[in-house]
């Protein structure tokens, strides 16, 4: 396998926490600022799209929707809120990026469904994708609680509640002595592979921000045939610094595919260091 660095942009936007790829262009998603960035392949600005009316430039945190993770299905954009603070992170926006109209979700039902159950001792949803006929919501890990996936079936996109999920964990492991939490998520269907970012930060809890020890990138092969299995098994975790020094400290938020051929890939991320603005970064991967 060969990885690297192709590219590096520091942008005016900030707390980017979600990027999606679509008919080409990049659409990057901030969890306290009200609307997403459309970039183009060489991340120049083409487009803002307007979630809701806010007045002032980043929300506050108490009252921030937490947009973490998102994913294209068809021509739709689903942004979904982490969950981690009730009602207000309870949301999910819906994106019709064809006809330009965005339509606001309530995520509660769905979201309450999973903390009832009593298996997660936090919910911070910070990764999500469609993996062929399911959707995989990844709660992301502190130093006080593992990783987790949740499993369930598309049919909760059309609010169909109640509903069959369910939930295993994740064995990811460590970056100097600090839990690797699960910060998105980005799968090929064609190799059924399965790409995680992660990072560590040390934080006690689903809220509070703490100091950025570094990210990986994490491969999860035979994807789809492994949601069966009673854990989520890794098979290669990439140290991202490692790779090249840019990447020393960045928090990565979010992967997405921009090109494949066979199994070379050309991916974008997004980190976001809690300074008010996002870094981007492309890489390309041999497997």
């Amino acid at each position: 396998m060969q990885i690297k660095l192709l590219a590096h942009k520091t942008i005016d936007y900030p707390s980017g926490s979600a990027l999606e790829f679509y008919e080409g262009f990049l659409y990057l998603i901030g969890d306290d600022i009200n609307y997403i960035l459309m970039l183009d392949k060489n991340w120049n600005e083409v487009d803002r799209k307007l979630l809701f009316e806010f007045d002032g430039e980043r929300i506050p945190k108490p009252k921030k929707p937490d947009l973490e993770c998102a994913t294209m299905i068809g021509n739709k954009l689903y942004a979904f809120g982490s969950g981690s603070v009730s009602p207000q992170r309870d949301v999910v926006f819906v994106v019709d990026v064809l006809q330009n109209k965005v339509d606001k979700i309530d995520a509660t039902p769905f979201y309450s469904t999973i903390r009832e159950s009593g298996l997660l001792a936090e919910m911070n949803i910070e990764g999500f994708t469609d993996c062929k006929n399911k959707l995989l919501f990844f709660n992301r890990a502190n130093t006080h609680q593992p990783n987790q996936l949740i499993i369930t079936d598309k049919d909760v996109l059309k609010n169909k509640i109640p509903f069959l999920f369910k939930i295993i964990p994740i064995e990811i492991g460590f970056l100097n002595d600090i839990s690797l939490g699960i910060s998105g998520a980005c799968y090929d269907e064609k190799n059924d592979i399965l790409f995680l970012t992660s990072s560590a930060e040390n934080t006690s809890n689903t809220y509070d921000d703490g100091e950025i020890i570094g990210s990986t990138l994490s491969i999860i092969y035979d994807a789809y045939k492994k949601l069966e299995d009673d854990k989520l098994v890794i098979d290669e975790v990439i140290e991202l610094e490692k790779i090249d020094a840019l990447f020393s400290k960045q928090k990565i938020e979010s992967i997405c595919m921009i090109d494949r051929v066979d199994k070379d890939y050309t991916f974008n991320l997004v980190a976001d260091n809690d300074d008010g603005k996002s870094v981007l970064f492309e890489i390309t991967i041999e497997l």
